[in-house]
């Protein structure tokens, strides 16, 4: 029941043999995300460290290299898309796994690991399919210097990887992916700058009918806090821009407001509401018009690997 490895037109194509291999791996994922989950949480209740305040975790939530644990559930509703009268629906689930430095990684290190289960359109018309996407990781290792205490300043580089764990034909690229990421932010008052800059080649692919992949994409964030918790955001938008003559570029821009609660022994909650529209796109037929993004994180500021 194993995947033989091909060579068509030059590229590396990986064929599975069977079709419900990628059910159970996309089952493990999720299995072992909650299994990790609970071993933080179980962790935590026995440790002890100084408390965060709620503006510390505004500043941090959205911040795509600090060292905050987290775990997200994100739902994004698109009920207006250029080219079909179908509604996309994304449901992300999402963990951050802060690691401290140590003998073999003496860096600070950000483990991102992304599971999105999604509804896309058929066609033109409204009918949709609902399916796993592919299985997105990213490994970031924040840099010590320059001082962030000093500068305000804060970035990492590492990699980016996607694996083709989509379940339709209508999700997914079908292509095993790698490539470069940098991040960073930078905090003027109760300002911060950040972005997160991802590109992924595609180098082994699940069929021979799949297709190449070179895309960038960026991650422009925006934060301000307002004091008690509650913050101004527009973190949602990514730009996708794909790197192949005459590929799709898409460019949206996002605007919302988040809340963060928190809890005894350090736990704390944060919700967040985000609109998002469509400002720039070219060669493309179907893309989001206007979405609305529903977000909900349970943060362990005082948690790390």
């Amino acid at each position: 029941m194993s995947a033989r490895l091909t060579i068509a037109n030059h590229r590396i194509t990986l064929i599975p043999i069977d079709a419900s291999r990628r059910r159970r791996v996309v089952n493990a994922i999720v299995l072992a995300n909650l299994i990790v989950a609970l071993a933080y949480a179980s962790t935590f209740a026995q440790s002890v460290g100084t408390s965060v305040s709620e503006d510390t975790l505004a500043d941090e939530v959205n911040d795509p290299v600090a060292t905050l644990t987290q775990f997200q559930l994100k739902d994004e509703y698109t009920p207006a898309e250029y080219g079909t009268s179908a509604q996309p629906n994304t449901l992300q689930i999402r963990s951050v796994f802060a690691v401290r430095p140590h003998l073999f990684t003496p860096l600070e290190q950000l483990v991102r690991p992304t599971l999105q289960i999604v509804t896309v359109p058929r066609g033109k018309g409204a009918a949709t399919t609902t399916a796993v996407d592919d299985f997105q990781l990213l490994d970031l290792f924040v840099m010590p210097v320059p001082d962030e205490k000093q500068t305000g300043f804060r970035w990492g580089v590492g990699t980016y990887w996607v694996f083709p764990t989509s379940t339709s034909n209508f999700t997914g690229n079908g292509a095993w992916q790698l490539g470069p990421a940098w991040g960073f932010s930078w905090q003027i008052g109760r300002l911060k700058i950040a972005a997160l800059f991802q590109q992924a080649t595609s180098f082994a692919y699940t069929s021979a009918k799949s297709k190449s992949v070179a895309q960038l994409q960026i991650q422009p964030i925006l934060n301000y806090d307002l004091t008690n918790g509650w913050y101004l955001t527009s973190s949602n938008a990514n730009w996708k821009i794909n790197l192949r003559h005459k590929s799709s570029t898409e460019i949206p821009i996002s605007a919302g407001f988040g809340k963060i609660w928190k809890w005894t022994n350090g736990y704390s909650v944060n919700a967040a509401i985000q609109s998002e529209w469509t400002a720039y796109r070219e060669f493309t037929s179907q893309t989001e018009q206007f979405t609305l993004v529903f977000q909900l994180s349970l943060l362990l500021p005082e948690v790390n690997l």
